[in-house]
C-alpha cells in the first residue's frame, strides 16, 4: 500500500510509526475531510516530502495508519465452538465500535462515500487487521465437521459488519448479548451451513 523508497537511504520505520501516530492523533481531532498532510507532517515534526516518499495521498496514508494503530486488530478467539467464536468476535466489534475507534471508523465511513480511493483502501486495510482471526476460527470450525470446506464464508464476513455498522450508525439501536445470539444462531450459522466455492480457506 504504502511507497517504498527507491533511492538514498534505506527506509526508517520508527519514522513511520511517528507519522502514523500524528495521522490518527489528528483524524480524531478533526476528521477525515479537514485532516491535511501538512498538519500531519507539522504534528509529526517531519517534511511534507518524508510523507509523500512512503504514502501518495492522504487516503494511503490512513489507510495504513487505521491498519496499525485503530480498530482493524482482533485479539485470538477460540471458544471450542463455531457458534462462540462467532459470538465473541462480533462483541469484541461492537464494543470497538462504541468506543472512540467506533466514532472515528463512522466518520471515516462517511468520507468514503465520496472517496473512492478511501473507501477501497479502507475495506482492504479492515479486511487484513481481521482476516488472520477469520481464517483461523472457520479453519478450527471445518476440522471439527461444523462447516463444510465450502461454506459460504464470505457471505457471513459481508453480513455481519453490514447489521453491526447499521443498526449502530444508521438506525442507532442497541446492540446487546440477545442481538449477537439472534444474529449468529439465526443468520449466520444458517448461511454457513450452505456450501459454495468459497477462496478464503484454501485446501491444503
Amino acid at each position: 500500500m504504502s511507497i517504498s523508497t527507491l533511492l538514498g537511504r534505506p527506509r526508517d520505520a520508527s519514522r513511520d510509526v511517528v507519522i502514523e501516530k500524528a495521522a490518527i492523533e489528528l483524524l480524531r481531532e478533526v476528521g477525515y475531510e479537514r485532516l491535511s498532510i501538512e498538519a500531519v507532517a507539522l504534528r509529526a515534526q517531519v517534511s511534507k516530502s518524508t510523507i509523500y516518499r512512503r504514502w501518495k495521498n492522504k487516503a494511503e496514508l490512513i489507510a495504513d495508519a487505521v491498519h496499525h494503530y485503530a480498530f482493524c486488530k482482533m485479539p485470538s478467539i477460540d471458544s471450542g465452538t463455531l457458534r462462540g467464536d462467532l459470538i465473541e468476535i462480533i462483541t469484541e466489534k461492537v464494543k470497538t465500535m462504541k468506543s472512540a475507534d467506533g466514532q472515528l471508523f463512522a466518520g471515516l465511513m462517511a468520507a468514503s462515500r465520496t472517496d473512492n480511493d478511501l473507501s477501497d483502501l479502507l475495506t482492504k486495510s479492515m479486511a487484513d487487521g481481521a482476516g488472520s482471526v477469520h481464517s483461523a476460527v472457520f479453519e478450527r470450525a471445518i476440522e471439527r465437521g461444523e462447516i463444510s470446506a465450502n461454506a459460504s464464508l464470505e457471505t457471513v464476513l459481508e453480513i455481519a459488519p453490514a447489521v453491526i455498522t447499521y443498526r449502530l450508525f444508521m438506525s442507532h439501536q442497541n446492540v446487546n448479548r440477545k442481538f449477537i445470539e439472534h444474529l449468529v444462531d439465526d443468520v449466520l450459522l444458517p448461511v454457513l451451513s450452505h456450501s459454495t466455492t468459497s477462496p478464503l480457506i484454501q485446501s491444503k
